[in-house]
Order: C-alpha cells, then sequence, then structure tokens
C-alpha cells in the first residue's frame, strides 16, 4: 500500500502539476493588486474590536467597518437564531449592470467571529476566555477585505459575492452539528436557481500562518467533478504564481512549497453545508498553525493566536491566487468562458503529455488516491 502512495505522488508531480505557466497568464500576474500589508494591518483592526462572538457589539463594530470601508458592494445582514446564538450573516454582491438571473456567480466566503474559549490553552485558568483570533477568523476576513477593494476595478463579467458566516466557530467537539451555524443557515436559504449559478464557493479560512502550507482538502471527494475542476484550477494557478514546490514561476524562480497536492486534509468547515446543497465549494485551510506544528495543534484556539503570528506574505499567496482565478475566469465552469479561436484557454499551462495520455494518467491518479486515501487523515471537524 505504501508503494501505491509513493507511485500516486509520482503521478500527481508529473501530471496534475502545471510544467510551464503560459505567457498569457504570466502577463496577468504582472498586474496582481492584492496587496498583504493592508491585509494584514486588518488583521490588527479585527483583534481591536475585541471577541466577535455571535450577537456581541465588537461582532456589530466588525461588520459596520467592513461595510463602510467597502461601499462599493451591495450589503445585507441575514439574521437567524441558531443553536442559542443570534447570529448575523454579512453577505454582500457586486452585479454587473447587464446581469440576469442566469448570470454565474463566485462567492467568497469567511467567518468572521472568533472563538468564544480557548479549551487548547497551556494556561487552564484562561480556557474559558475567548480567544483573539487573529488568524482563526481575521485571516480569512482579511483576504476578502482586500480583495473587496481591488475587485469593482476589474469589470468582471459575472456576479461576486463575498460572505462572512458568523458562528463557524462556537461549537462543541463532541457534537457536529453545532458548528459552522452560519454557513448551514445561509445554505439552506438558498434558492435552487441561486444554486445552480454558482459556480464556484472559495472559502479561505486560517491562512495567515508564517508557516503556510495548504494542501487539498475533502470534502469534497476525489471522484466529486465540481470539486476536481476547482481544485485543478488551483493548481494551474499556483505554479505561475510561485506556490508549487520546484516549478518555475512567472519570474523564473523555482516555487515554494505552498499549495501541495501529495496529501489531503480532511475538514468540516463553512464549505461543507454548500457542497451538501449541491454549491460546488472547497476551503483552502492550514490546519498546522505554528511553526512546526501538527494538525490541530499549534496556536489553534489559545490565546497565542494574535496578529504577531500572521503573515502579510501568507495573506498575499492566497489573496493573489484567488484575484488571478477571478481575473482569468478560472472559477468558472468552463461552459460560461468565451470560446477561444484556435489557442487553449489562458488559465490552462502547457504539459509534455498529449490529452490523452494525461486523461489516463489521471484516472490511474484517482483510482490509486482512492485506494490509499484512508491512509491520510480521516475526515474531522476544523476543531
Amino acid at each position: 500500500m505504501r508503494t501505491m502512495a509513493l507511485l500516486a505522488t509520482f503521478l500527481l508531480s508529473t501530471v496534475a502539476f502545471p510544467m510551464t505557466a503560459s505567457a498569457d497568464v504570466c502577463s496577468t500576474v504582472d498586474v496582481l493588486e492584492f496587496d498583504g500589508n493592508n491585509a494584514n494591518q486588518s488583521v490588527t483592526t479585527q483583534v481591536e474590536f475585541g471577541p466577535r462572538i455571535p450577537g456581541s457589539n465588537a461582532s456589530m463594530d466588525l461588520r459596520n467597518w467592513f461595510m463602510e470601508t467597502r461601499p462599493e458592494f451591495d450589503w445585507r445582514l441575514d439574521p437567524h437564531h441558531r443553536g442559542g446564538y443570534n447570529l448575523t450573516n454579512l453577505e454582500g454582491k457586486l452585479i454587473p449592470s447587464d446581469s440576469t438571473e442566469e448570470t454565474p456567480v463566485i462567492v467568497l466566503a469567511a467567518h468572521y467571529d472568533s472563538r468564544h474559549r480557548a479549551e487548547r490553552d497551556s494556561n487552564p485558568d484562561m480556557t474559558e476566555q475567548p480567544i483573539p483570533g487573529a488568524n482563526d477568523g481575521g485571516s480569512g476576513v482579511a483576504v476578502l477585505w482586500e480583495l473587496a477593494r481591488i475587485i469593482p476595478s476589474l469589470n468582471l463579467d459575472h456576479e461576486i459575492w463575498i460572505l462572512l458566516t458568523d458562528a463557524e466557530d462556537q461549537g462543541s467537539n463532541n457534537d457536529p452539528s453545532t458548528w459552522a451555524l452560519g454557513a448551514r443557515a445561509w445554505a439552506e436559504n438558498q434558492t435552487q436557481d441561486d444554486i445552480n449559478r454558482t459556480d464556484g464557493f472559495l472559502l479561505v479560512d486560517m491562512i495567515g500562518d508564517a508557516d503556510l502550507k495548504i494542501y487539498r482538502t475533502f470534502p469534497p471527494s476525489l471522484n466529486n467533478e465540481e470539486g476536481n475542476r476547482l481544485w485543478m484550477a488551483v493548481e494551474n494557478l499556483s505554479g505561475p504564481l510561485g506556490l508549487l514546490d520546484g516549478v518555475e514561476d512567472c519570474s523564473g524562480s523555482i516555487g515554494q512549497d505552498i499549495i501541495n497536492f501529495s496529501s489531503m486534509d480532511g475538514v468540516n468547515d463553512d464549505h461543507v453545508p454548500m457542497n451538501e446543497v449541491g454549491i460546488p465549494a472547497i476551503d483552502f485551510i492550514d490546519i498546522r498553525y505554528g511553526e512546526n506544528a501538527t494538525a490541530w495543534q499549534g496556536y489553534w484556539h489559545t490565546h497565542e493566536d494574535t496578529p504577531d503570528k500572521v503573515s502579510a506574505e501568507s495573506l498575499a499567496h492566497i489573496g493573489r491566487l484567488l484575484e488571478l482565478g477571478l481575473r482569468e475566469g478560472s472559477w468558472l465552469r468552463a461552459d460560461v468562458l468565451e470560446p477561444t479561436a484556435e489557442a487553449p484557454e489562458t488559465t490552462e499551462v502547457s504539459t509534455t503529455f498529449s490529452p490523452i495520455v494525461s486523461g489516463v494518467v489521471l484516472t490511474v491518479v484517482v483510482m490509486i488516491s482512492l485506494a490509499f486515501l484512508g491512509l491520510h487523515q480521516s475526515v474531522r471537524l476544523k476543531r
């Protein structure tokens, strides 16, 4: 079985990873505007509001700050009573003037609440106190806040929705139903028409660690066509940005090991309710928070989750990837993209394999991966 795992890893590294970025993609990389320092400063702003517990003044202050500083979006408060909480999601829409009921939607999402207790803190006197939530909560909001500055100027021909979910991080470790309350409420209230036209739900959570490492997460599973589409887009975008280990980026430098497909992390986060109702959704999350931390350890759910632990460079890695995907149309389904005359789509990258060989090998990869998937981490709560 170990040999099969190694074989699959080798095949993934030679087939799935882009080898040479196209000139068109690199020209787009040159004009990316995402500012990691801007995003990082907003983490401190959020933490200074205080613990963002559902129903708190700090939560209201964060929502007001986000709306007031990003007025180009049409903002709506989405209140619910769930699990004993009066929670409020914040939803902002940027809709083209010629939008119709069939115009595609891309949702960018993050939870903005911070956990009400630090059950993993080393000081037993502090375990019942709320955490600062700089990375767990603050980092995802920071990336969306900076993207919301940029997106209006892109003049995209599809809708962009920004969703800040409440009460993601308030639950009990023994009860999955107590987590992601805001996301579940939002998903359950989507119309079937809106579900059908949502091409991607991109969740960012805990992506500020200076030692950033993003693995593919499941759900969705390896046999989920829409999940594979979105993760393949991530692979194709990561190479030109220098986020794939050993892959040359647009500047000619060898990439870092930031986005890694050699293994998978099972995570139950705000993307799961979306997949359950039929919205294609993936989760960008680093569950190893802190230098040399193992999964769900380190600074996670402790009072050490402070702004000084969040890296502007890491925020920029994820923010630039999302921005590049928006500019290139990479998050959209292929059937809504403009056809090209005699060239592949600009989001694709050249490889040394023919389409037939690549398809055969990728099929083998999926079959082998399903066989050894049980050796990797099983699905567990974000907790």
